[in-house]
Order: C-alpha cells, then structure tokens, then sequence
C-alpha cells in the first residue's frame, strides 16, 4: 500500500560540481539550501541582500550587482532606532547610517566580485504579493516593520511577472551566457497575506515561471514548492510556526535537490566533507586524552589528503580550528 504522492525529479543534464561557484538570491529556502551547499565545500554565495520574496525585488537586486551601482546616503532611510535599505532585508539595518552603509556596499562588492565568475543561479521566489510605498511611489523589498498604513498592497499581474522573471534571466545571462539558472518556488507559506491569498500568489508564481522558462535553454524549474506541498503534506513536516518547513522536510528537499543535480563523485565528495565536518564538531569528555589528541591528528592528515579534490581553501576554517583544538590539548 501507498500512504503518501512521492514526486520524482528527473536528473538534470547538466550537472554541479564543486568547482562550479553557486550564486542564490531570493527567499529564505535559498539560505536553507545554501547552508547545506556551503557545509558541504561548495563555492556558494547567499543572499548578498538578505532575505528577497517577490521578483521585482530579486530582479533590482540583480541588477545592483552586476552594474555595482553602490547604495548612497540618500537611499538609506530611517524608523525608530534603526536604518535601513527598502532594498534589503532587516538584517542589514544598523544603529547608524554609516554602519548600515558600509555593511550594504561591503556585502555589494563581494557580490559583484563573485557573480563574474558564478556558473549556477538558483533563484527562489517567495511571493507575487507587493508593497509600495506610498511617500515615494516605489515597490519595497521588505517593510521593516513600518506601519502598514505607509504602504499600498499589490498582487503583481502576469504581464508584471512575466516581464520580471524575463529581465532576471537576461541579466544573468549578459554576464555568463551558459549560465544554469535553477528557479523554484518558496516552499514558506506566506500566511500573513491569508491562506487564499497566498495559494492565489503561488498559482502566479508558478504559473508564468513555467511560461516564462519554456522560452530561456539555460532555465531549469526545481518543485521545491510541490515537494513539500503534494510529495510531504503534512504538518509534522513544519516548524512550529507552521509555515517554515523543519529540518526535517529540507533534510529531503536537500537530497531531492542533490538527486537531481549532483553525480555520484561530487555525492561521494559531500560524504567525505560531513565526515570531516562531524569528526571537526566532536568534543570528547577529557580533551587531554592521548587517543584525543591521536584523533585531532588523524582528522588533520585526513583533510590534508582531500583538500585537493576541493577548491582551494575550503577546508581553512577546519585547519585554524583543528589548531586551536590541538594547542588546548596539549
């Protein structure tokens, strides 16, 4: 008997490898998938502007790093104690303006940096629910906690979607026209906007994303969303919010995701980094022990014999801990 929908994948053709460097820009399901790829020895960039929902922002976001058009004082904005950018998300606001401006530019710069040489974009959209601000006549990226009665609330209409999700391809396709774009759906429930609100904001999303990557080769659609909707569906599969999937549920879409796009000797490559990783994380009851200190040297030499298979310094934060473990040791 069957007591679930699983939802098969079909293995991509193009592969990732860990020297392909992974650039992911969107909701909060880009920083989960992002963590795994970063513990696991990719070459990854998160969210170099926070946490984005809706396209128009992913795309403004886009287009800010590839032209390295650094933010001004005048873009920075202030409510309550903080200030912020209505480009980025909350955690970039600061206690002062030079603080908040230095972190968004310095953040800018490291972007610009390594989008020259990204070869994959995994783009994640959250939402087709807006908001402008009334003052200024501008979509916002997040609201900073501002009243609502600052703002005018919009569902994005198809021919809004559509233009945008085009303009986010050809913007990375200018820089690297063999880009592999891998777009997929949030699968966070945006429940704030209502439960019929956001499957409406879903359908639209899913919807012309399917139309619009019909048109691009280079574009290729991953059902995180569906995943944990149709294939997971149920609540234990949740945070206690309700709306965030657990660790458990990206545990799966992370394998689903790792089915689909990496062969078996990057998948062999993962394995030896959690090894290391979890052999880094142990901490014995006696940390002077001779079999301790016989296990931190063996975890060295162990790292010295793969860090080739990598790319060069993923394995220096392991090496400077590995030292400091040794030297309280002794």
């Amino acid at each position: 008997m069957k007591f679930r929908t699983e939802l098969n994948i079909p293995e991509s053709d193009r592969k990732i490898t860990h020297f392909r460097p992974v650039l992911g820009i969107g909701s909060c399901f880009v920083d989960s998938i992002g963590e795994k790829l970063e513990s696991s020895k990719f070459q990854v960039l998160s969210n170099p502007f926070g946490t984005l929902f809706h396209p128009l922002a992913i795309e403004n976001a886009l287009a800010r790093i590839l032209s390295l058009t650094k933010y001004t004082p005048d873009e920075i904005f202030k409510f309550g104690e903080v200030f912020f950018s209505w480009d980025h998300h909350t955690s970039f606001s600061q206690i002062s303006l030079n603080a908040t401006l230095n972190k968004i530019n310095s953040e800018l710069e490291l972007a610009n940096d390594f989008i020259q040489k990204a070869d994959v974009f995994l783009l994640t959209f959250g939402t087709a629910w807006v908001y402008r601000i009334k003052e200024m006549g501008i979509f916002v990226a997040n609201c900073h906690k501002v009243p609502n009665s600052n703002f005018d609330k919009y569902l994005l209409d198809d021919k809004q979607i559509q233009a945008s999700l085009k303009n986010c391809f050809n913007l990375i396709l200018d820089i690297n026209p063999n880009a592999q774009i891998i777009a997929t759906v949030s699968p966070v429930r945006h429940t704030k906007d209502g439960i019929v609100e956001n499957s409406l904001s879903k359908s639209k999303l899913i919807s012309n994303l399917y139309d619009v990557a019909q048109k691009f080769e280079t574009v290729e659609y991953f059902p995180a969303y569906e995943l944990m909707m149709d294939d997971l569906r149920d609540y234990r599969f949740y945070k206690k919010d309700l709306v965030h999937p657990s660790d458990m549920a990206v545990d799966y879409i992370w394998e689903k995701f790792s089915s689909t796009y990496f062969d078996s000797e990057t998948n062999e490559k993962i394995k030896i980094a959690e090894k290391i990783g979890k052999a880094i994380a142990h901490r014995p009851l006696n940390a002077s022990t001779t079999s301790y200190k016989e296990f931190l040297y063996k975890t060295g030499k162990k790292i010295e014999s793969v860090e080739s298979l990598f790319p060069k310094n993923s394995f220096e934060p392991e090496k400077s801990l590995l030292q400091n473990l040794m030297k309280n040791a002794d």
